[in-house]
């Protein structure tokens, strides 16, 4: 099954300049949010998001996210050690989109 092409990005990937830094490219963005997560802040002022009932997260969606792109922004989160890309469904004008994002790994244990 292949990849969403939009990511949910809720953290320091909301700042545009650094996606295009990290990728080269700017992409559309839309306001989005994300229900059944909580957001917290990790030591060194990292957000992470975790499962959460009840809760939600706001953030952005970006369209148009391609393979190469997606490569630098896992490199980035650490993707595998620090955060895991997970496939969700966020809530962006009205409709309900699939996406990716990066859910914080419970590094306590």
């Amino acid at each position: 099954m292949p990849l969403p092409d939009r990511l949910f990005v809720y953290g320091t990937l909301r700042d545009e300049a650094l996606v295009e830094r990290l990728t080269g490219r700017r992409f559309v963005s839309t306001p989005a949010v994300l229900e059944g997560y909580g957001r917290e802040c990790l030591a060194g002022g990292y957000p992470r998001i975790f499962p959460a009932s009840g809760g939600s997260v706001h953030g952005q969606l970006l369209h148009g996210i391609d393979t190469v792109s997606l490569q630098a922004l896992d490199e980035y989160e650490d993707e595998g050690r620090l955060y895991r890309r997970t496939t969700v469904r966020v809530v962006s004008g009205g409709a309900t989109y699939e996406a990716m994002t990066y859910v914080g790994l419970d590094l306590s244990r």
